[in-house]
């Protein structure tokens, strides 16, 4: 039953004219900026390198999102910059997306805090394997002589672009951001014609010093939209000795997330949370969702040529 769902749903994403959203989940979006927001680069003033992986559901219904990424602060044209590499790689089904592109971050310091405003710009590259024809029963979804449906492996590859503004101060930081700002269609046949719409990015938290305490509390939001559906996650951390974290996200209608993680002495940072689905799906028995982090962070002097890790924050 849900291999012939998803079969659904790929021949859809095919279809002559269709329009659809694929940019990937993450659970761990507060130690993930870069991925969805150009005006981060450059954010912590360090060499931020973070690599993810998350594996949603099993089986048929499994989706699969790689990310790496790494920024750093510069001075661009004797301008405060920020800039960044991010690499993302989501199966979904039959279904890839592959991300690869460059970010820039033009920095403004402010009398509290500083300002970024960032663009991205880079490939994207779909591509779609034609395997429902071993297991779909011609008539129940598709005719083998439709020219909408692809009967070997298709794939295309299109300029992608992105904006976004990022503010960040000692206790809080704000960001927005909309990607593929051009509306990308991959250079598929010419009876496909499959466009990529634009997600809106809206971000947030803030960093809460218990008194006399070890702990700090870490509240934040991450929202995002296509315009035609959202998805909204609130998200409770707390961190001891500022090395170890744990906490809870809330899912609008979908999913309860575990969190934890931990900062070792080296500054490798290990994050890992867990979703339990609340949704319809989870009657369907394919099981949450794991989240794999790893990040490092580099104190890079240029001009002294010298190499330090520096402990990863927050914010």
């Amino acid at each position: 039953m849900f291999r012939r769902i998803l079969i659904f749903v790929i021949f859809c994403a095919v279809a002559e004219s269709v329009e659809a959203q694929y940019d990937p989940q993450f659970s761990q979006n507060m130690f993930n900026k870069l991925a969805v927001n150009p005006g981060f680069a450059g954010a912590t003033g360090d060499v931020n390198l973070v690599a993810l992986n998350r594996n949603q559901w099993t089986g048929n219904l499994a989706i699969k999102t790689t990310v790496f990424s790494g920024d750093m602060r510069v001075k661009f044209f004797n301008l405060n910059s920020g800039i960044g590499l991010n690499f993302i790689n989501d199966e979904i089904g039959n279904f890839t997306n592959l991300t690869m592109n460059l970010n820039y971050a033009l920095k403004f310091e402010m009398e509290k805090g500083t300002l970024s405003f960032g663009i991205n710009f880079g490939l994207l590259n779909q591509s779609l394997k034609a395997l429902w024809t071993l297991d779909a029963v011609e008539g129940d979804y598709y005719n083998a002589n439709d020219p909408n449906v692809p009967t070997s492996d298709v794939n295309g590859s299109t300029f992608d672009a992105g904006i976004g503004v990022y503010y960040k101060e000692k206790k809080y930081y704000l960001g927005a951001s909309l990607s593929h700002l051009n509306s990308p269609k991959a250079n598929f046949k010419e009876e496909f014609n499959f466009k990529t719409s634009g997600t809106f990015y809206l971000l947030g938290g803030y960093n809460y010093k218990i008194e006399d305490t070890s702990y700090e509390w870490l509240p934040s939001f991450f929202y995002k939209t296509d315009g035609r559906s959202f998805q909204i996650d609130v998200n409770t951390l707390v961190r001891y000795k500022k090395r170890y974290w744990g906490g809870l996200s809330y899912r609008f209608q979908d999913a309860i997330v575990l969190l934890g993680g931990i900062e070792m002495k080296n500054g490798v940072r290990l994050g890992y949370s867990y979703d339990i689905t609340t949704s319809a799906i989870a009657s369907s028995g394919h099981g949450g969702t794991h989240e794999l982090m790893v990040g490092y962070n580099l104190d890079i002097n240029f001009d002294q040529r010298t190499k330090r890790y520096k402990s990863v924050r927050y914010l």
